[in-house]
């Protein structure tokens, strides 16, 4: 394959995803982490429609330019392209039911956070003191699962304190990801970063939990406000 496919495909999948259109199906989360290599770009779909040994070749050439595809996660990106972006892609209804049956199952938290998150806050969630605040051991985080799903969701803009350092600065709304992956992103952040401070009664965030706290449409600023809610709450 030459550079020129292969940047087609980087595009291509960032645009499909960024846009809320690549094609539900078991595997489209890992895809979504692992092949949005370029960001805020759009391209057309001109390249589905290939065959399921020159998707795997595609792939095999990004793993070869440096992306962190295993060999579990390269066979159900292949099976997912072959599928939904081959020569024959399932009709629409059906892939969708297919896909959300297995949507959340398929969700890899660290890939996602590593593809969305990691490169503000750091790989092992430590932050940058005085420009990204830390994720690991954030109390806050860890009061309640929602909070850090409307961070995400809809950013967080204004001063505050963690780990002893004060920060003013924006994190921009990941809200162009899906339910399911703000879902595993946080469950990351949480049971991975801040396990010690989860109460007893912790439950996983769901994709259907996701689903109704995006109807609430705040601003960064109304989600600041609601940090300092929960830091005063007992």
């Amino acid at each position: 394959m030459t550079n020129r496919i292969l940047l087609t495909l980087a595009l291509l999948l960032a645009g499909l995803a960024l846009a809320g259109e690549l094609p539900a199906g078991p595997g489209a989360e890992l895809v979504f982490a692992k092949c949005q290599i370029c960001h805020d770009l759009t391209y057309p779909l001109q390249n589905a429609g290939l065959s399921e040994d020159e998707w795997a070749s595609t792939v095999d050439d990004m793993i070869d330019y440096g992306a962190p595809i295993d060999e579990e996660e390269r066979s159900v990106i292949v099976e997912y392209l072959a599928t939904y972006l081959g020569p024959n892609p399932p009709p629409a209804e059906e892939g969708a039911e297919g896909g959300k049956a297995a949507a959340e199952s398929n969700v890899d938290g660290a890939a996602a956070y590593a593809a969305n998150c990691a490169g503000c806050h750091q790989a092992a969630g430590q932050g940058v003191p005085g420009a990204f605040p830390p994720l690991k051991k954030n109390p806050v985080l860890a009061k309640d699962a929602s909070y850090p799903a409307l961070v995400a969701l809809f950013g967080l803009q204004g001063k505050l304190e963690a780990g002893g350092a004060t920060y003013n600065s924006a994190m921009p709304p990941l809200g162009q990801l899906d339910d399911a992956t703000i879902a595993a992103i946080v469950n990351h952040v949480l049971q991975t970063f801040n396990e010690d401070l989860l109460p007893k009664d912790f439950k996983p965030l769901d994709a259907a939990t996701v689903a109704e706290l995006r109807k609430q449409a705040l601003n960064p600023q109304q989600v600041l406000e609601l940090r300092a809610k929960l830091l005063d709450s007992k």
